[in-house]
């Protein structure tokens, strides 16, 4: 994503500070109304507290370099709130409609559809969300197919391929 969308690196950054402060000032409201089964709010705060303190410390760094915005946001459990920032900075701040597509991609509910006909890709999925590629032709062009049954049976092939309509 950094590689793709650099020009909304820096209002993402000042995006997550945002989400991170309301964390951490919220902290009876949030306590009251928290229904998360997989972290505590405690967890969530620790996590929030984590990723601010990166931001501070490297700053605009973070913005210069796609490693180390990768290695300091994105590794470990930090990667928790890293993403649901990036998430939630596709859906209601990004400024580029490539970059809200590219969050619909990644990261939000694959939504099944059963159509014959149509545009589709096929992801391969296999090592995680970093590593996902589309799959291409022997050129290094993105494969597209006009048949759902004939990116189906590509994704068949894959380690860990998926259907996307586009």
């Amino acid at each position: 994503m950094f590689d793709l969308f650099r020009n909304e690196i820096p209002e993402f950054l000042e995006y997550t500070e945002a989400i991170a402060n309301k964390v951490v000032n919220d902290k009876e409201e949030l306590l009251a109304n928290w229904n998360n089964p997989f972290l505590s709010y405690h967890q969530w705060l620790q996590l929030a507290e984590r990723v601010n303190g990166v931001i501070k410390k490297y700053g605009k760094n973070l913005t210069k370099s796609g490693n180390l915005f990768a290695d300091q946001l994105f590794d470990g459990y930090l990667a928790i709130f890293s993403n649901h920032c990036l998430e939630q900075y596709g859906i209601n701040k990004a400024q580029s409609p490539k970059f809200k597509l590219a969050i619909n991609l990644f990261y939000l509910p694959v939504q099944t559809d059963n159509k014959v006909n149509g545009s589709y890709i096929v992801l391969e999925l296999h090592g995680g969300p970093q590593y996902t590629g589309i799959v291409t032709d022997q050129d290094g062009n993105n494969r597209v197919f006009d048949k759902r049954e004939d990116a189906e049976a590509e994704a068949a092939d894959c380690q860990e391929g998926m259907v996307v309509e586009i």
